[in-house]
């Protein structure tokens, strides 16, 4: 929805209302996709879109590969559970949290992959979550017209996206809807959210290589995890010698004896 039509839609939606409809999808199991697509109508479709420079000068995504190293530059984009569909990679900006969002197992190997900035330039990703409630982009909306009320219904509706996206067992159709009604006519060239300290962002995959290089493929076994990621420790097999590039093979070395490797949630936070 378009910037003053949706700041007017917020001041004169009844929040009771709004929040009587945002329990319904949040309890949708029983409702027909028409009233799924009129009650995101009603909710999320009056938000307006808004994005942000992604300044991260390092990604990191983890591939499942059946315990081999990936092959070719078109594997190394493969996605479990391609979240906001097909067309888009998912990454986080610290090597801990996909193992704990990929649900990794001990003694499972899977293939660790970082992402350096290529260009100076930095992709603009749309927040999916909204703004925090303590933003001061809401002083700005307050000038532009934006009421209590306004601000309020804004919350609640940029609260319901948010937890469909950090929940366990996400819907992942819905959350497409959700997109598609945040991003309007044109598709985004990236997505973020942010979920217990952990950024996300999840870029087209025709548009990944514009901004970010693969640098390193690091092929490992996870040893133990404590506490949902609070230390996270590997042991490294293989590792990748150069870049991953479009129409060149990967080629792997062994890492010899270098013990393990421990990642710490304090070094990222």
């Amino acid at each position: 929805m378009k910037y003053e039509e949706a700041i007017a839609k917020l001041n004169e939606t009844n929040a009771e209302e709004l929040s009587v409809k945002l329990e319904s999808l949040k309890n949708r199991e029983n409702l027909s996709e028409e009233e799924i697509n009129v009650l995101l109508a009603e909710t999320v479709g009056m938000l307006f879109s808004a994005s942000k420079e992604c300044k991260a000068e390092e990604l990191y995504r983890v591939v499942r590969s059946g315990g081999k190293p990936l092959d070719n530059h078109e594997n190394s984009l493969l996605e479990e559970n391609p979240l906001f569909g097909e067309d888009y990679i998912r990454f986080c900006h610290d090597p801990i949290m996909p193992f704990v969002e990929g649900k990794i197992a001990e003694g499972e190997t899977i293939s660790l992959m970082t992402y350096r900035k290529a260009v100076k330039e930095n992709p603009l990703a749309l927040l999916m979550e909204g703004f925090p409630e303590d933003s001061n982009v809401f002083d700005i909306l307050a000038k532009d017209g934006l009421s209590e009320n306004g601000k309020g219904n804004y919350l609640s509706a940029a609260k319901f996206i948010k937890d469909e996206l950090i929940k366990e067992n996400k819907d992942e159709k819905f959350i497409r809807k959700i997109k598609s009604l945040l991003e309007g006519e044109e598709l985004c060239t990236a997505l973020c959210y942010s979920h217990d300290g952990a950024d996300y962002i999840a870029m087209r995959k025709d548009t990944v290589d514009i901004y970010y290089c693969c640098t390193s493929i690091i092929v490992c076994r996870l040893d133990w995890m404590e506490n949902k990621g609070a230390i996270v420790e590997v042991t490294p097999l293989s590792h990748s010698k150069g870049f991953v590039l479009p129409g060149k093979d990967i080629e792997y070395e062994e890492f010899g004896e270098v013990g393990t490797f421990t990642f710490e949630m304090d070094d990222y936070r």
